[in-house]
């Protein structure tokens, strides 16, 4: 479940201004700051239901401009090229190392990539 939340606010992070401000209010008090339907619908002064179908809409739309763009999956794809660079660049520095020309070929095909 928490992954779940995670990757919602992921995509707020990407997709949240195309939502409109009703939208961003709401999804913000529930992903990010952890409010209940309750606690909103009373903050908002609208029902519980309309908090509800407000969420679900929200994260349908996201979710569809995930679809359409990946730039969250995109992102992810990078942090890890990233983190393999890093690594190689860590196992070449170690003393000794027989590695590094090999580290260094492997990190040029990665940046190639991003």
């Amino acid at each position: 479940m928490l992954e779940k939340i995670d990757h919602i606010v992921l995509l707020l992070d990407f997709y949240g201004p195309l939502l409109t401000e009703k939208q961003q209010r709401v999804m913000s008090l529930y992903y990010e700051n952890d409010l209940s339907l309750t606690e909103i619908a009373e903050q908002l002064d609208i029902t519980r239901q309309a908090i509800y179908d407000i969420l679900k809409r929200s994260v349908s739309q996201l979710e569809d401009y995930e679809k359409r763009l990946n730039l969250v999956e995109k992102f992810a794809r990078t942090q890890q090229e990233l983190q393999a660079v890093y690594d190689l660049l860590n196992r070449a520095e170690e003393p000794g190392s027989k590695e590094l020309a090999e580290a260094v070929n492997t990190i040029r095909q990665v940046l190639d990539l991003v």
